[in-house]
């Protein structure tokens, strides 16, 4: 970063003084209206004083009165703060300003007394104003856009056009309308229908989640249970010839009753723990999904018996 910092003020620079060069070139033609966005962009890419200086002179040639007012003030400022002052170019942009003074024209915003809600923010061409400006903003002349806003309330544009200097033109700020209230929970970006829709949607994932996890438990134990009956009638079936006679038809098929029964116990020893867990974690996440997920499990236990007790409020 240390590398690259520098070489982007070096570009910046050189592209404002590039744009101060054009600029004044063509004001040497008198194309003042070409060169006055030439400085603008200049002075945005390097805030020096004669810059501004003359993006001052080229706007109170064009009839940019206030602009050229507030920039020969702040260049008056800014020379009288320099280190040494430069007394020069402070009574040069003083004199400037003080001939424009009588000539500005200005907008007053009236803010009755209905008007007047928390929040109001009154600007002028995008710029907000500070109540202590309302008695008369120093505009430009040409067409001149008021907008008030303020929080819940539907903003109010209003166009001022200037066509003289020093003209006073008032502005009256309507009663805003109270904005619709979706429109002021989008822009809160907090809204409790927005929170519930979200619960509501957490809530059916989990139940479903729940469905699909007991549903397999469900399954899985169906499918222990019947390999379990398989094993008990195999061991039933192997026992019928007992004791066999060693060699025989019957004793060939105990042996293969035998067999299946162990294969078929095998199998259900498995699937019944799997089906039991899958049943109550399904069960558990459907039962919870509600909106009071009160719900505990708690062991139970007796003399006699062993379990799990659940409770919930639904």
């Amino acid at each position: 970063m240390l590398l690259v910092a520098p070489s982007v003020r070096a570009d910046r620079i050189t592209d404002a003084e590039d744009l101060f060069r054009r600029a004044k070139a063509l004001i040497a033609q008198d194309k003042y209206e070409d060169a006055c966005p030439l400085l603008t962009e200049s002075y945005r890419l390097d805030p020096g004083m004669g810059t501004l200086l003359n993006l001052a002179l080229c706007h109170e040639h064009v009839g940019k009165t206030a602009s050229a007012w507030g920039e020969f003030r702040a260049v008056e400022q800014q020379a009288r703060a320099a280190v040494p002052p430069n007394e020069s170019r402070a009574q040069f942009a003083r004199e400037h300003a003080d001939k424009l003074q009588g000539r500005l024209s200005r907008v007053k915003i009236v803010v009755p007394s209905e008007a007047r809600v928390p929040g109001l923010v009154i600007a002028i061409d995008g710029e907000p104003k500070g109540e202590p400006l309302w008695a008369g903003v120093p505009v430009d002349p040409g067409t001149r856009t008021v907008e008030a806003s303020a929080t819940n309330k539907i903003p109010a544009v209003m166009k001022v056009k200037i066509d003289d200097e020093g003209v006073l033109a008032a502005v009256t700020i309507p009663v805003l309308a109270d904005a619709p209230v979706a429109t002021a929970a989008a822009r809160s970006g907090t809204g409790t229908d927005l929170e519930a829709v979200e619960a509501y949607a957490a809530s059916r994932a989990r139940r479903t989640t729940g469905f699909v996890i007991g549903g397999l438990g469900l399954a899985t134990l169906a499918v222990g249970v019947t390999f379990g009956i398989a094993a008990i009638v195999n061991d039933n079936e192997a026992k019928k010839c007992s004791p066999c006679i060693r060699g025989s038809a019957d004793a060939s098929a105990s042996d293969q009753a035998t067999d299946r029964a162990l294969v078929f116990a095998n199998i259900s020893n498995v699937t019944v723990p799997l089906g039991v867990i899958g049943s109550v974690a399904g069960a558990y996440l459907v039962l919870t999904a509600g909106p009071s997920r009160s719900v505990s499990i708690a062991p139970m236990t007796s003399k006699t018996s062993a379990g799990l007790a659940m409770s919930g409020l639904w």
